[in-house]
């Protein structure tokens, strides 16, 4: 008899906000999901005109290092497209991925959505990062914090 367990689910929705798009994930963004979040993302990059994107993943309950490497190259990819990418919502899991991979600086984070497109409509597509920080053009490791950033 084949033993069967729970099977991780993900929600993915994307909604516009002007030049904004909010993709909202829910659930457990792992290996056998991840596809969801990666199809979605690709076709937020196709749409003209986006210059933020908000990753709403406060119903995020699971993340692992494949849902982190679609995060990092959604990071990548925002960057090389000029486009913004913000987290909301950031808490459990995902944190505790985050700043165990000393990556929790790297992305930029607002503890809701409303806040995270108030930023956005503030400082335009990019928030430029004091000299010597962790967007800066020095080299400093890439996308990696340093240990004084925690």
């Amino acid at each position: 008899m084949p033993v069967t367990g729970p099977r991780s689910t993900l929600k993915v929705a994307s909604a516009v906000h002007g030049a904004a798009v909010v993709v909202r994930v829910e659930g457990d963004l792992d290996a056998g999901t991840v596809h969801l979040l990666h199809d979605e993302l690709d076709r937020v990059w196709e749409s003209p005109g986006t210059s933020v994107l908000v990753l709403d993943v406060a119903e995020l309950m699971f993340c692992d290092s494949r849902g982190l490497s679609e995060l990092i190259s959604a990071l990548q990819r925002g960057q090389a497209l000029n486009v913004r990418l913000i987290l909301s919502g950031v808490q459990g899991v995902l944190r505790r991925v985050l700043t165990i991979t000393g990556l929790r600086n790297v992305f930029e984070q607002h503890p809701t959505v409303a806040e995270a497109l108030g930023h956005a409509a503030d400082a335009g597509p990019r928030n430029p990062r004091p000299a010597g920080g962790p967007d800066s053009d020095s080299d400093s490791g890439g996308l990696y914090e340093t240990a004084g950033d925690r």
